[in-house]
């Protein structure tokens, strides 16, 4: 054992201690800070969407304005209620210290309207006891649209067609509407019969045919001003639309395979549920990492001859596991290193006794040491198909036109992912529990979820005997190829792969 325990440090060593991986292990921080940095200074700097509004009807026009009003007001009020449930410590959440309106509910009509006549400022006070340490005070987003007065010669249009000719100049640039920094981003048209049992539909001008996002609240604005016509038409008095559009059922999940004393889904439960895809995630950047180590440290070694020196003093067995193992180490530094960063990071911030709360359940669930068995069967099985790949071939061109056809195994489960993740127990979860390359990525999907204790043994069972068949194969072909001067061709390869049986 001691020869393999050397080799797989000399592996890990002579990658983790490098100046490239200390060198990643500080820009990619560093680069994910800088890409978050970017994201949000892109969206700062795009440009407010400012558009007009030409009724003809001359019936839509103020409910326009007051919908796309409500609209703003409804987005600040949301984006607190998400800052709120970010950065408030949950004690004080769960014990109702917010008062009214800042405390996170609907955003029905009332309670916008509530919120603004307090002022931006007194939902900071009201919060501002119960941050969590380092949280930042709140800052509303930035509303992208600006509906803007039509132009004095648009709005005196005696038809739609005159205010469409008179509109397309501010559309393309030749003037500039008051209030707009340049040319007018849209503008919707509303002709004379558009309403309730009218067929002619509203019109949007604009010549960005890919940002569909102001139209798409200005359609939600006017399907609003539709129904509450419908509904006054009906009888409904003006104003109360709004307050049954805000009714809105409180609901609260459970689970039916649970007792009485936690059923209710909480914290836990949520992250066992997402645990799945991030090791999916993990193990695919492991996999992708430590293959492509693989293959090229075992080719440099064999033209450099460095591999014979090596075989000197250990067999070809044990060069094969302590490489296995160093590697191995060396994929799963990286994400370790991250994750305990994050987790430390979370603690300082105040955030982290969520995800210690979760990962101490998860523990006692067992649950964390099915993902890594499985984690590390797969890394064993596509680690160990690299590795013969790196032993038959004697330059990366070579080893090139296996490669392909691995990574399209590797990659192949990610298009039924979701599939899987959303109906861990259906049909396609179940192909792919049983088929052995494949079993850890089903199985780690599918563990929280109850699955049939008999088909995840069985599918483990036949895994296992497809992981030791694939050991005994591969480990001929490197035993028998590391040392070959030129590439294995095929029918060798084939012939190696039969007699390890």
């Amino acid at each position: 054992m001691k020869p393999v325990l050397l080799i797989a440090w000399r592996e890990f060593r002579q990658y983790v201690f490098s100046r490239g991986f200390f060198l990643f292990l500080v820009l990619m921080p560093v680069g994910v800070i800088a890409v978050a940095a970017m994201l949000g200074f892109a969206e700062r700097a795009q440009p407010v969407r400012a558009f007009v509004a030409y009724d003809a009807s001359g019936r839509y026009q103020q409910a326009l304005e007051a919908e796309f009003e409500r609209r703003r007001l409804r987005d600040v009020v949301t984006s607190f209620d998400a800052y709120v449930r970010a950065a408030v410590e949950p004690a004080a959440l769960e014990e109702n210290r917010i008062p009214a309106p800042f405390a996170p509910g609907p955003a029905d009509t009332a309670r916008p309207n509530a919120f603004f006549a307090a002022g931006i400022d007194a939902a900071r006070a009201a919060v501002a006891p119960h941050l969590r340490k380092g949280a930042p005070a709140f800052e509303p987003p930035r509303w992208p649209f600006r509906l803007l007065t039509p132009p004095p010669e648009v709005a005196a249009a005696a038809s739609l067609d005159e205010a469409r000719e008179r509109l397309k100049p501010y559309l393309l640039g030749e003037k500039t509407a008051s209030g707009a920094d340049g040319p007018l981003f849209a503008a919707i048209l509303i002709p004379p019969d558009f309403g309730v049992g009218g067929d002619a539909p509203a019109e949007f001008w604009s010549r960005n045919v890919t940002d569909l996002a102001l139209k798409e609240t200005m359609s939600r604005a006017l399907n609003t001003a539709l129904r509450r016509e419908a509904a006054e038409a009906r009888g409904l008095a003006a104003g109360a639309y709004e307050e049954v559009a805000g009714i809105k059922a409180p609901i609260e999940d459970y689970r039916p395979d649970r007792g009485a004393e936690d059923e209710a889904i909480d914290q836990r439960d949520r992250f066992e549920s997402t645990l799945p895809a991030l090791m999916t995630y993990v193990l695919l950047m492991v996999i992708f990492a430590a293959g492509q180590l693989l293959l090229t440290n075992t080719i440099e070694e064999r033209s450099n001859k460095i591999v014979e020196i090596l075989l000197s003093s250990v067999t070809a067995g044990q060069l094969m596991m302590g490489k296995l193992i160093g590697v191995a180490a060396v994929g799963l530094t990286m994400p370790t290193i991250f994750a305990i960063v994050s987790l430390v990071a979370a603690i300082g911030l105040g955030g982290g006794e969520e995800t210690l709360r979760a990962l101490a359940t998860l523990g006692e669930s067992g649950l964390v040491f099915v993902y890594l068995f499985y984690f590390f069967c797969a890394y064993a099985i596509f680690a160990m198909i690299f590795l013969a790949i790196g032993a038959v071939s004697n330059s990366m061109q070579d080893a090139q036109s296996f490669q392909g056809p691995i990574m399209m195994l590797v990659l192949l489960p990610i298009p039924f992912a979701p599939f899987v993740y959303h109906n861990p127990n259906g049909i396609i979860g179940s192909i792919f529990t049983w088929i052995p390359l494949y079993t850890p990525y089903a199985v780690m999907m599918r563990a929280a979820s109850d699955p049939p204790l008999w088909e995840i043994a069985g599918a483990t069972a036949l895994m296992l005997v497809f992981a030791f068949v694939l050991a005994r194969a591969m480990g001929r072909i490197f035993r028998d190829t590391i040392l070959n001067p030129a590439p294995a061709r095929a029918g060798e390869v084939w012939r190696l792969i039969r007699g390890g049986f």
